[in-house]
């Protein structure tokens, strides 16, 4: 027979499962422009391994992004044909991803986008490098340089979405342009980390992820 006291037990715990599967962070947002697709374990070889994807364009054609923790230790103006382009810029070069790596990339930060300027997140865009170089000044904490990107073939992302190989985050400005973009893929795994978790904030709530 049940008591009084079990049956106040049992609905506690009624309450509590119900509060945990409608918890913010319970699942992976869906691939969008402005997530980040944020390697597993399940990812093999050296590419891709620890990687954030920045995804910039997802849909029926494909999809492409930029890995956005992996800094060079090279000066974007030793590829240029007129390095005084980029005279003045402090910033390294960040590897975008193994796609077209005679390409250069670029995301800004401003509130004041120019025309041809893409919204990414937040107050992030992607503009043509050419463009970015011309109009934007050469500050490290605004402009973020690539080469190459990381691209998918129509269903190719949805395949490794399925066999576990990403998560997806919701992006932030802050993350994008980190000061310390190589440790941004041990943030977001252990945001992760803790949205699996029965008893998990949401990620918003931890320390250190997003403005």
């Amino acid at each position: 027979m049940t008591t009084v006291s079990g049956m106040h037990r049992i609905s506690t715990l009624l309450m509590l499962g119900a509060c945990l599967v409608s918890a913010p962070g319970a699942a992976d947002e869906a691939p969008a422009r402005g997530t980040f697709l944020v390697a597993t374990g399940e990812i093999r070889g050296d590419l891709f391994v620890r990687t954030v994807v920045l995804l910039l364009s997802y849909d029926e054609t494909g999809a492409m992004g930029l890995v956005v923790n992996r800094p060079t230790d090279v000066a974007p103006a030793e590829l240029m044909t007129e390095p005084d382009a980029l005279s003045g810029y402090s910033g390294t070069l960040f590897w975008g991803g193994p796609v077209q790596m005679s390409s250069l990339w670029t995301l800004v930060r401003t509130d004041s986008p120019p025309d041809d300027a893409v919204p990414v997140v937040d107050d992030v865009y992607q503009l043509p490098f050419d463009d970015a170089v011309k109009q934007l000044p050469m500050n490290p904490e605004r402009l973020r340089l690539f080469i190459g990107y990381a691209g998918w073939s129509p269903g190719q992302l949805d395949r490794e979405l399925l066999a576990g190989s990403w998560h997806v985050v919701r992006a932030t400005a802050s993350l994008v342009f980190s000061t310390d973009p190589a440790g941004t893929w041990e943030r977001l795994a252990l945001v992760q980390k803790h949205r699996v978790r029965s008893d998990s904030p949401p990620a918003e709530n931890l320390v250190g992820y997003g403005d």
